[in-house]
């Protein structure tokens, strides 16, 4: 859903009252932390401005009670503005894993442990500027 948008798709599995704990890193992109489907989209459209080509290749996933976590690899060329990053034209190889709660057959939370200094050191960042 992340790589196309599927509004139907989400509004289908993403429970009403599903928070997403990662929308807090940026506090004025309101429409990423709403809840239910309507966050999730959000969330996803952001990444897709930022990364044309996003594609999340699965590693491993686990189960247990209602709890389903994912390890995937984040691929993508940086083509949109990303955390304040101009657009480089650079390959992204980001690597996640993704930790979802589910009730009612129901996606209801998502927190997730990212790489993110690889992410910005592929996107040119340094310390210091």
């Amino acid at each position: 859903m992340i790589e196309t948008g599927d509004v139907q798709l989400a509004e289908r599995i993403i429970a009403p009252d599903y928070v997403n704990e990662e929308a807090g890193d940026d506090p004025e992109d309101v429409q990423r932390q709403l809840p239910g489907p309507a966050g999730f989209l959000a969330a996803s459209q952001w990444l897709r401005d930022a990364f044309s080509h996003l594609s999340f290749e699965l590693q491993e996933s686990a189960v247990e009670d209602h709890v389903v976590m994912v390890a995937a690899i984040m691929t993508g060329e940086h083509t949109g503005q990303f955390n304040g990053i101009p657009a480089t034209g650079r390959r992204i190889h980001h690597k996640q894993v993704h930790i979802f709660s589910v009730a009612d057959g129901r996606i209801a939370r998502h927190r997730a442990v990212r790489d993110d200094l690889g992410l910005l050191l592929q996107l040119g960042w340094r310390p210091g500027g």
